[in-house]
Parts: structure tokens; sequence; C-alpha cells
């Protein structure tokens, strides 16, 4: 059993970091992920370093089965295999407009 957690810049998913009895592993995401936040932050216009750097923040820890490295590579896989840019990005457009 590992203990997981993705690193999100606003909503928009960038790596994992799963833990088991042996230790933490990181898996990062595709680049399109970080290109997807270099177009989010230019669009929102954060681009100060405090600005873009105050959006990264760590979602809810979570279980599953498996060891940390298993954990951390299936989940960025299904994170790469599932996410919509397009969708995200309106999403995120969506939010600031609230704000």
């Amino acid at each position: 059993m590992a203990r997981y957690q993705i690193l999100y810049w606003e909503h928009i998913p960038l790596g994992v970091k799963a833990t088991d009895v042996n230790g933490t592993v990181r898996e990062n995401l595709p680049a399109r992920f970080q290109q997807a936040v270099e177009n989010a932050a230019s669009r929102a216009g954060q681009t100060s370093a405090a600005a873009y750097t105050s959006m990264f923040k760590w979602g809810k820890e979570q279980e599953r089965e498996g060891t940390a490295a298993e954990v951390a590579t299936t989940i960025a896989k299904e994170l790469d295999e599932t996410w919509n840019e397009t969708e995200a990005l309106s999403s995120f457009e969506q939010s600031k407009k609230k704000d």
C-alpha cells in the first residue's frame, strides 16, 4: 500500500509523489503539462515569481495498492491519458473571471 499526492499548479497536474515503507518516489508528468501551466499563467497575467509560485498546491493524500514506484507511475500515466488541456484551460479562465 502506498500513499500518494498530486502536485497541481492551480488545477493543472504537474507531478505525483508516492510514499511507502521504502521511501518516496516522484514522477513528473510530460512536458505538455508544464506548457499548459505557462499558457494559463500568461493568460491570467500571473507572470511574477511570487504569483506563479503561490499557485502550486498538493492535492489530498490518497492510498492505492502497490509500491510507491508502481503507484507514482500508474497515477502519472492515468493523468496523462485522461487530461484534456482545452477543457482545463477553459475551466481555469472561468474560475479567474469569478475572482
